[in-house]
């Protein structure tokens, strides 16, 4: 008997074929299940099952400075090694950092340590600066990071409210803190940062 007929059978579509071995198959399909079978079947499952975890995000760690932030791992194209920033004639805000060459593409870079006032970053830190490339709605930006951490998964139910000793200008682009270890990562809402971005450099 093919496995298609034993289909058909339990369907009702048609007889179970073969004499005495339809006949018992047919009576094997049409049996319940006895509540131990069903006890022991459901533990089985239980115990081959992943474990289930509420939502998880991604975000793209990244430091400036003293502080570690996250952004929306989606939103960032690229990161490539440091390379020269043209400056422009004429443009003084502190948010814009110029022109920077980006596989042969002239791209907007800016200056997120002057729009969230993170400060310099220590000489004796260790970690290699990185240029990070954003995939930003209204065409491509770059920001030069003072160590790129890269992309982490976290459970949202992790994400802290953000205390008051924050930075101002950091808490004001946060949606939340992720503890990270012995540290904490500022995660940044994107919309708001590229919106503040944009009203500085256009």
């Amino acid at each position: 008997m093919s496995a298609s007929d034993i289909r058909d059978a339990a369907n009702g579509d048609e007889p179970v074929r073969g004499g005495a071995a339809g006949s018992a198959v047919a009576r094997l399909l049409e049996r319940t299940p006895a509540r131990e079978d069903l006890v022991a079947a459901a533990a089985r499952l239980a115990a081959g099952a992943t474990p289930q975890r509420g939502d998880d995000a991604s975000a793209f760690v990244f430091r400036l400075g003293e502080e570690w932030l996250g952004l929306a791992t989606a939103l960032v194209d690229e990161v490539l090694e440091l390379r020269p920033v043209h400056r422009l004639p004429h443009r003084r805000d502190a948010a814009l950092r110029g022109l920077v060459n980006v596989r042969g593409r002239l791209t907007v870079c800016v200056a997120l340590p002057a729009l969230l006032q993170t400060g310099p970053a220590p000489a004796a830190r260790g970690g290699a600066r990185r240029l990070v490339v954003l995939a930003a709605p209204e065409g491509a930006l770059a920001f030069e990071a003072d160590e790129v951490h890269g992309s982490l998964r976290y459970p949202l139910e992790d994400v802290r409210a953000v205390p008051s000793t924050v930075a101002h200008a950091v808490a004001r682009f946060a949606t939340g803190v992720l503890p990270w270890g012995e540290r904490r990562i500022g995660l940044l809402d994107a919309d708001l940062l590229l919106h503040a971005l944009d009203r500085r450099i256009s």
